[in-house]
């Protein structure tokens, strides 16, 4: 009975050990094949809604739940025209060519934007809090 304990720990605690290590890796392997195909579904996207600074534009006083009017498509940092939330954060996909205006799904809200920065949800800049 004791040396089936000590081989099962034997074996239990190496694959434990791997895990730890592996599952890591692989969860980021995921993460960075989600954003390449973001990328490739926002390149889609802008193909036709595009270019991004025109959507921007065009969206110029979309309201928010808090009640406020501001462009939901903007840069992050908003300072700096360095990154941009994935198109697939806040749309869902239709179909193309799109035959049935009905499937398309807007969003309501800035909910991306309130759980990943705005976190009192309103839209103030992150110096008029930090």
């Amino acid at each position: 009975m004791k040396r089936k304990m000590l081989l099962s720990l034997s074996v239990l605690i190496p694959a434990l050990l791997l895990g730890i290590f592996i599952l890591p890796a692989t969860a980021e392997l995921q993460n960075g094949a989600r954003k390449e195909e973001a990328k490739t579904a926002a390149q889609k996207c802008l193909a036709c809604h595009g270019p991004y600074e025109k959507l921007a534009e065009k969206t110029a006083n979309f309201r928010t739940s808090s009640g406020e009017t501001a462009t939901p498509h903007q840069y992050v940092p908003h300072d700096e025209k360095k990154d941009m939330p994935e198109c697939i954060e806040c749309h869902m996909p239709h179909p193309v060519p799109l035959e049935d205006k009905s499937q398309v799904v807007k969003p309501d809200s800035v909910g991306w934007c309130y759980s990943n920065c705005h976190h009192a949800s309103n839209l103030k800049p992150c110096k008029a809090c930090h």
